[in-house]
C-alpha cells in the first residue's frame, strides 16, 4: 500500500460528517436544549440594567469680538467627557444623590470609574460648530437611571457656572466702565451743546465756537461708539451666546430593559450548544475508535 492509498483510507468526507451527526441527533439536540436552557437561566439569573439617555450641551460664555458676538465654550466637549469619566466627578454625583451601591462599586473598582455613566461626543449639528455629549446613565431600574443622568448633568452644571464666573465677572465689570463712560460722555455733550447754542458767530468767538463744535462731533461719535460697545456686552451677556451646561432635550428613560439582551442570549446559547454537542459527537466517536484500536 502507497502513501496516496493510505491517505485516501484517512479522509473523511462530508457526506460521512453528516451521517455521523444524523446518527448522533439526539447528542445535537441534548447540546441545543443545554444551551437554550443556559440561556435562560442567564436571563433570569443577571440583574436587569435600565438605561437614561440626555444629550447635553457644554456652557459657554459670550464674546464680543471684532465683526460680531460669539459665544464660546468654557471647556471643549471633549474636555467634559473626560471630566465626567473621572472618578471625583462620578463620585461627586453619587454623594449629591446619596447612592451608597454606586459608591460602593466605585471605591471597589480598581480604576475608581464604573460602568454607571456612558458617554461620547455627537457630531457638530447644522446650528451649532460645538459638539454634544451623548450621557447614558445605568440602574436597576428607571427612575434610578434618569436620576443619575440628572444628578449628573446637574453638577455639569455647577462645575461650568464656576468656570464661566471669572468671565462673567470682567465682562459686568467692562460693562460698568463702558456705561458710566456713556453717561460722561452724554453730559459733555449736553454741556457743548449749550455752550454752542449761546454762542454767537458775529463777536470775536468765532475760532471758539468752532473749536466746541469740533468737540460736540467728537463727543457724539464717542456716545455712538460707547453704545455700540453697550449693546454688544449685552447681547454678549444673554442667550444664545452665554449660556449654562444643558440638556437640549428632556431626559429620555425607557421602561425596557438594555440589559440582558434576551434575543442575543438566546440565539448565543443555542449557537453555543449546538457547538458543544457537534463536538461531542466527534470527540466521543474518536474516544470509541481509540478504545476499540487498543483492544484490537
Amino acid at each position: 500500500m502507497n502513501e496516496n492509498e493510505v491517505l485516501r483510507d484517512d479522509e473523511i468526507s462530508l457526506f460521512d460528517l453528516w451521517e455521523k451527526l444524523r446518527d448522533s441527533w439526539k447528542t445535537v439536540a441534548g447540546g441545543l436544549v443545554l444551551g437554550a436552557v443556559g440561556a435562560l437561566a442567564g436571563i433570569i439569573l443577571i440583574p436587569p440594567k435600565y438605561e437614561a439617555v440626555a444629550v447635553v450641551q457644554v456652557g459657554q460664555v459670550g464674546q464680543v469680538g471684532q465683526i460680531k458676538v460669539s459665544g464660546q465654550p468654557v471647556e471643549t466637549p471633549i474636555q467634559a467627557v473626560e471630566r465626567m469619566k473621572t472618578p471625583a466627578f462620578q463620585r461627586r454625583v453619587a454623594e449629591a444623590l446619596g447612592d451608597q451601591e454606586w459608591l460602593e462599586d466605585i471605591s471597589q473598582s480598581s480604576s475608581g470609574v464604573t460602568k454607571d455613566l456612558t458617554l461620547q461626543l455627537i457630531k457638530a449639528t447644522a446650528t451649532s460648530d460645538v459638539p454634544l455629549i451623548e450621557l447614558r446613565a445605568n440602574a436597576s431600574n428607571p427612575e434610578a437611571a434618569q436620576r443619575k443622568a440628572d444628578g449628573a448633568v446637574g453638577q455639569l452644571i455647577k462645575i461650568h457656572a464656576e468656570l464661566a464666573q471669572p468671565a462673567l465677572i470682567r465682562m459686568r465689570s467692562d460693562l460698568a466702565i463702558a456705561r458710566e463712560k456713556l453717561a460722561s460722555a452724554e453730559r459733555d455733550l449736553e454741556l457743548l451743546k449749550k455752550l454752542v447754542m449761546s454762542a454767537s458767530v458775529t463777536d470775536d468767538r468765532f475760532t471758539q465756537l468752532a473749536l466746541m463744535t469740533s468737540l460736540r462731533i467728537q463727543k457724539e461719535a464717542e456716545t455712538y461708539g460707547q453704545r455700540q460697545i453697550i449693546m454688544a456686552m449685552e447681547t454678549a451677556l444673554e442667550p444664545p451666546a452665554t449660556l449654562p451646561a444643558k440638556t437640549i432635550e428632556a431626559v429620555y428613560s425607557s421602561d425596557k430593559a438594555v440589559s440582558p439582551k434576551k434575543t442575543l442570549f438566546l440565539v448565543l446559547g443555542l449557537i453555543g450548544g449546538l457547538l458543544i454537542g457537534v463536538i461531542w459527537v466527534f470527540v466521543g466517536d474518536a474516544w470509541r475508535k481509540a478504545r476499540t484500536a487498543r483492544r484490537g
